[in-house]
């Protein structure tokens, strides 16, 4: 006799209902962007269409005592209470975005019932199905809500938030309101918070634009002077995908952090900037990291209080200190600080001045690796006496997981710690061509290893922390130059200069004046015939942000040497024009002797 095993028990059916949230009578209107929310429009529109990623995801646990009237009741008041929550991004004829408020409309809000047992499960699945759609900004509220309900009780209330509309700190604040509206329906925040409408008008004022006076200075000393990118190396082959993504949990990493941060008087995430800023120095063979550092900018009670994006980034150079990864903490502590001072400013005259120093220095400066550590509201406490010991015995439950990659992104690296005061909560994306998959979890692994040994030995080398990271080199160019802090590729500017189609013969060498800094100086044939400054605008749309530089000097000849790589042939051919090819600024540089029928260009 035979049996039939039993069929499986069917998962217990989904029931959904539609339910819009009705405003009127509201105040409404419109107004320019924010800068943190053209911050995040410049984000947006380079991801696009796929940059859900960067939307926020926050779920709520509910109270057994509450109520669906109580949770219907804490979410109308939210919206009707922040007007950015009910404010659509239309783009005008212009082209440019604006932010429109609206006094009435409906926001809909999905009611799914569940059983008890599947709670958690339906919620995960539904934030991530609400977080996977993009937002339609010009025609939509940038909040999407759902509230899961068993046994006819709400469970957890699952919310999307567009970038748009509100940062990491605006999601804790909403958190927070939400919660106390659920425990008292006219429950009112502390103190009043800006309005977006309202914060952009301010940021035309003269304080306002007196800060944005010296965060451009701080931006314009930065790219003046910082190497182009943090990984100026070779690249590999890649994976797929193309950007593989990482994540931590670790309760050792933030005890370890804290630890090292009382011991040198720095910031945790000062700690853990610099160890990740050493690995990365270790990966690329460089002693000094340029990053685009994420800043909160809540200066003020009022910012404080406020639920809209303020998150702008800034700028920041790490130098490794190859002998003391202490010292090396406490540089990055200082360049964070300051970058954090200087984070608020109109991302239009940022993207202006970033234009205007490309041209002038003849370097496209990348900004495109970014280190992100959310703002955590509160005061954090002591931290608990461990030694190193007890430490490494938290690494024990350290856990890593394997994130959901992407193959489209304009980042090489992206670190975004979203937790550290009690627990580390971090997330790695990286160009896999620069650090793979495998690398980078070797990196975020080997974080808590190091600030642990950091602690307990009161210093470590570069070389030990290659030791205890495990991460390996990248190739560099055979024929390398570093120019004006940057690692340069000769053969990629020659091949950049080779490229353009005018272009009959060149080649590039390297000056290296006893007074000053060393520069390139470009030899070109064209035909037909041209202007540095032609030329040097030609370049400056080919520059790949990594390896290439244009010359700072070009030379036009009427013909090329029988040996093009030879600068003395070079020399001895017949000068038709000469020059900078920039305006102003490097425009009086002396340039190379000329010879017979020489004539100076700008």
């Amino acid at each position: 006799m035979t049996g039939r095993a039993p069929a499986a028990a069917a998962a217990p059916a989904l029931t959904r209902e539609a339910l819009p949230l009705e405003f009127a009578g509201l105040d409404g209107g419109s107004a320019e962007l924010t800068w943190g929310q053209r911050f995040v429009w410049d984000i947006l529109e380079a991801l696009a269409p796929d940059n859900h990623y960067i939307s926020l995801r926050l779920r709520v646990h509910l109270q057994p005592d509450v109520t669906r009237e109580r949770v219907l009741g804490a979410l109308h008041a939210l919206v009707a209470r922040h007007e950015v929550l009910r404010t659509r991004f239309p783009v005008g004829a212009d082209g440019e975005p604006r932010q429109l408020c609206d006094g009435a409309g409906e926001l809909p809000v999905e009611i799914v019932g569940t059983v008890p047992g599947r709670v958690r499960r339906i919620a995960e699945q539904d934030e991530q199905r609400l977080w996977h759609q993009p937002f339609a900004h010009g025609s939509e509220w940038p909040l999407r809500a759902s509230v899961i309900v068993a046994e006819g009780r709400p469970r957890q209330v699952v919310f999307v938030f567009s970038h748009l509309a509100v940062d990491a700190w605006g999601c804790t604040v909403l958190r927070g309101e939400f919660l106390d509206l659920l425990r008292d329906g006219h429950a009112k925040p502390a103190s009043a918070g800006w309005q977006s409408r309202a914060r952009a008008a301010y940021e035309g004022s003269a304080p306002a634009r007196k800060a944005n006076d010296a965060s451009l200075a701080y931006w314009r000393r930065m790219l003046e002077s910082a190497p182009q990118t943090a990984f100026p190396n070779l690249p590999t082959a890649g994976e797929t995908p193309l950007f593989p993504g990482v994540g931590l949990q670790s309760t050792a990493l933030a005890a370890a952090a804290r630890a090292v941060a009382v011991r040198l008087r720095v910031s945790p995430a000062a700690a853990v900037l610099a160890a990740l800023s050493t690995a990365i120095g270790i990966r690329t063979g460089t002693d000094a990291v340029p990053l685009v550092l994420a800043a909160g900018n809540r200066f003020t009670a009022a910012d404080s209080a406020s639920v809209g994006t303020f998150y702008q980034g800034a700028p920041a150079l790490v130098r490794l200190d190859a002998d003391s990864l202490a010292r090396t903490v406490k540089a990055a502590h200082q360049a964070s600080a300051l970058a954090y001072l200087r984070g608020q400013s109109d991302p239009r005259d940022v993207a202006r001045l970033v234009a205007e120093t490309t041209s002038a220095r003849g370097v496209a400066v990348g900004l495109l690796s970014t280190v992100n550590v959310a703002p955590e509201p509160g005061t954090a406490g002591l931290p608990p006496a461990l030694g190193a010991a007890e430490l490494r015995e938290l690494t024990e439950s350290t856990q890593l997981s394997d994130l959901e990659g992407r193959d489209k992104e304009q980042l090489k690296l992206y670190f975004h710690v979203k937790a550290l005061r009690s627990r580390a909560v971090i997330e790695l994306f990286s160009d896999s061509r620069l650090l793979d998959a495998a690398s980078a979890r070797k990196l975020l692994a080997g974080l808590e290893i190091v600030l642990i040994e950091l602690f307990e030995t009161g210093d470590l080398t570069r070389d030990r922390v290659a030791e205890l990271v495990g991460v390996g080199p990248l190739a560099e160019p055979e024929h390398k130059v570093v120019v004006d802090h940057c690692r340069i590729d000769l053969d990629a500017v020659r091949a950049m200069l080779a490229g353009l189609p005018e272009t009959v013969a060149c080649e590039v060498f390297v000056d290296h004046p006893e007074n000053g800094p060393s520069r390139l100086v470009g030899y070109l044939v064209t035909a037909p015939r041209t202007t540095p400054e032609q030329l040097h605008t030609a370049l400056l749309g080919r520059l790949d942000g990594n390896l290439t530089m244009t010359p700072h000097w070009y030379v036009l000849c009427h013909d090329a040497p029988t040996r093009p790589d030879s600068r003395a042939g070079w020399e001895r051919q017949a000068v038709i024009l000469q020059g900078s090819g920039r305006p102003g600024g490097l425009a009086a540089a002396a340039g190379p002797a000329p010879s017979t029928d020489a004539r100076l260009g700008a």
